[in-house]
């Protein structure tokens, strides 16, 4: 056969296969990325394209990919009209069907962060075979900061404070900012510890040590993680004698005065009332008197 004429073949084949494939073209498009938020329920969606109208469903999948493998227990299979997991905490809701677009869903219950990760939908159709790809992002919002002092109490002017800002349960790996009350950032000056928990998340403990002054007394901690979201608190050394530690010193001086001024007012109202009683009754003799008096002239 001549060059010419296995060219001609060769072309005409390869445009028959053409159009073949796209007779049975379908089209598998997932959302790049989905967010997550830990021990809530996430959706990964997927949609699937045909030009075809009625697409016959022949098996369905969904499942995270790990070294481009699945991972056993987060497969989910649709077969023979009805869907099967692995694990309980993967399912998909019912298929949601239009003219040209089949939506098909995954749901992963009490999102964990090692749920985060790539996710491969899968489906095999009488049209065809294809798959996509998305991704979960898990996030977990941290604890709002406590801050405590060393000292705690009776802290002078001129000396030495360490601060401490505590933050729990977050992810990703977050940050924590210091500032005083005119918002100078000392973040610089200060010594952050990332402690990894057991479910994957992150416990956070910044150091801090200033030198206290009764003019710059208030110092704030923030919080930040990687999509920026922040947890704050405010703390006031207790300068001066018998200061208790931050503001809560003045909580409990409050209180205090509430408490005392309360039993004083009841202490005046219990007086009053007994001495109008007492000259009650003296007046009710006096006029008692009286009028016997005046009986008997």
């Amino acid at each position: 056969m001549a060059l010419s004429d296995m060219l001609y073949w060769a072309i005409g084949i390869a445009a028959i296969q053409a159009v073949y494939c796209q007779e049975n073209f379908i089209k598998v498009e997932c959302d790049p990325e989905n967010q997550g938020v830990y021990s809530q329920d996430a959706v990964l969606n997927c949609k699937v394209v045909s030009i075809k109208k009625d697409i016959q469903i022949i098996k369905m999948m969904w499942c995270k990919v790990e070294a481009d493998k699945c991972v056993a227990k987060t497969m989910v299979t649709f077969e023979d009209g009805k869907w099967s997991a692995e694990d309980a905490r993967f399912s998909s809701g019912a298929l949601e069907w239009n003219e040209k677009e089949l939506n098909v869903s995954l749901l992963v219950q009490k999102t964990q962060v090692s749920d985060q990760g790539s996710y491969r939908f899968m489906i095999s159709t009488d049209t065809g075979y294809e798959k996509g790809n998305t991704y979960l992002r898990v996030t977990a919002p941290y604890s709002v900061p406590v801050i405590s002092s060393v000292p705690g109490i009776n802290i002078e002017d001129s000396m030495p404070v360490t601060l401490t800002c505590n933050a729990s349960g977050g992810y990703p790996p977050g940050q924590i900012h210091w500032f005083d009350q005119l918002d100078s950032n000392w973040t610089k000056s200060s010594a952050l510890r990332t402690i990894p928990t057991q479910d994957g998340r992150f416990n956070l403990t910044s150091v801090f040590t200033t030198t206290a002054s009764s003019s710059m007394a208030l110092y704030k901690c923030v919080v930040v993680n990687d999509k920026m979201d922040k947890q704050r608190a405010e703390y006031q050394l207790a300068i001066g004698p018998g200061k208790q530690e931050g503001t809560k010193n003045i909580k409990a001086i409050t209180a205090v005065f509430v408490v005392v001024g309360a039993l004083a007012s009841g202490i005046l109202i219990l007086y009053f009332h007994r001495r109008r009683s007492r000259d009650e009754i003296e007046k009710a003799l006096e006029d008692g008197e009286d009028e016997k008096a005046l009986n008997n002239s």
